[in-house]
């Protein structure tokens, strides 16, 4: 899994069985192999505006690149494979104009791998009318059926919940690091540990309030959110208003995203009790902090250290799982569209999966 924070590629090994009805997960070894020092930083940057061969050859490239990190990946921990889930690289996610594109599946290398790898998961639901996204909230669903509502903070917040007529839902909420990581660059760090520098600032109040009203805050699901918004539209809503001290625009934008996740569980009725938080924002305590002032109702449980690393890899895998064994793994219920979806193309061996 390579996300939109662009700090590294996630590897996650897996165990899955099937007992007594349902799934279970064993997480055998979790990685994330740092973009520090590689060119991918510039080069995934590079293919969000550049399209054509460009982006074809650095889709190729990464391609290549990935394949060589789970390989060995593989053979250090001993795994001894039965197949690869490859989400790729977003760089265009636009549903309501039925685009989104992910990098990195190419079937010139992969065709040739003697397991199956499963990659492309978002086009099949974005051709059939529907998001393309959030895709995890069947491995939620399953693997983590324990909460009330799974909520994921990572470049943007998602969340998935069962309603009250037992249909799995979900959405993006709002933007998260892909808010707060650009306004710490601006004090020199990667991003903000902890939200130590957000805790020590001044939110801009009021005028926050503008923002709020952005039409994606009062847009029915499912829907989700992608880049282009934020650069079209939340981008220039916020600059229009950030204060200008950096730990004060910090502690704006922490504030904003703590509202835009209490308001959204509340817009799609959201059923209270335990919330598990995963993601890369989970170690920020005072995002944390926040977001339990404004949306009480739950109780916000942060999961455990191996799950908080590795939980979206771990769904990709799940979902490339019940592609392989010709299950559904989007559901219409969230995503939209027109039907549910058995996604993914998958290259290489054929081997079947027990």
């Amino acid at each position: 899994m390579s996300g939109t924070s662009l700090d590294g590629l996630d590897l996650c090994g897996a165990e899955f069985r099937f007992q007594n009805g349902r799934w279970s997960a064993a997480i055998l070894a979790f990685e994330t192999v740092s973009y520090r020092g590689t060119p991918w930083p510039e080069r995934l940057t590079k293919a969000y505006r550049e399209r054509g061969a460009v982006r074809a050859q650095t889709s190729l490239d990464f391609a290549a690149w990935c394949r060589d990190q789970w390989t060995d990946f593989d053979r250090r921990h001993a795994f001894g494979a039965q197949a690869v889930a490859h989400h790729g690289h977003t760089v265009e996610h636009d549903p309501a104009r039925g685009i989104t594109a992910q990098i990195g599946h190419e079937a010139s290398v992969f065709d040739s791998s003697p397991i199956p790898v499963v990659g492309d998961f978002r086009s099949a639901s974005v051709a059939r009318g529907g998001q393309g996204a959030p895709l995890v909230p069947l491995a939620d669903r399953d693997l983590f059926a324990d909460f009330a509502v799974c909520l994921n903070l990572g470049g943007f917040s998602n969340a998935s919940w069962t309603d009250s007529e037992g249909l799995r839902r979900a959405g993006d909420l709002g933007p998260c690091n892909g808010l707060l990581n650009p306004l710490a660059a601006e004090l020199g760090l990667e991003y903000d540990p902890e939200g130590k520098h957000a805790a020590t600032g001044q939110v801009a109040g009021s005028a926050l309030q503008p923002i709020c009203r952005l039409p994606y805050y009062s847009a029915p699901f499912p829907k989700s959110l992608g880049r282009e918004w934020m650069e079209r539209e939340f981008w220039p809503a916020f600059n229009a208003i950030r204060p200008p001290k950096p730990t004060d625009a910090l502690a704006t934008a922490a504030e904003h995203i703590a509202w835009s996740i209490a308001q959204g569980l509340r817009v799609a009725k959201a059923p209270h009790g335990t919330a598990l938080l995963s993601g890369g924002g989970a170690w920020n305590s005072d995002l944390i902090r926040r977001i339990s002032e404004h949306a009480p109702e739950w109780t916000w449980q942060v999961a455990s250290r191996e799950v908080l690393e590795s939980k979206e890899a771990l769904a990709f895998a799940y979902l490339g799982l019940l592609r392989l064994i010709g299950e559904p793994n989007v559901l219409r219920s969230y995503a939209g569209g027109q039907a549910d979806g058995c996604d993914g193309v998958v290259y290489g061996g054929t081997k079947n999966l027990t």
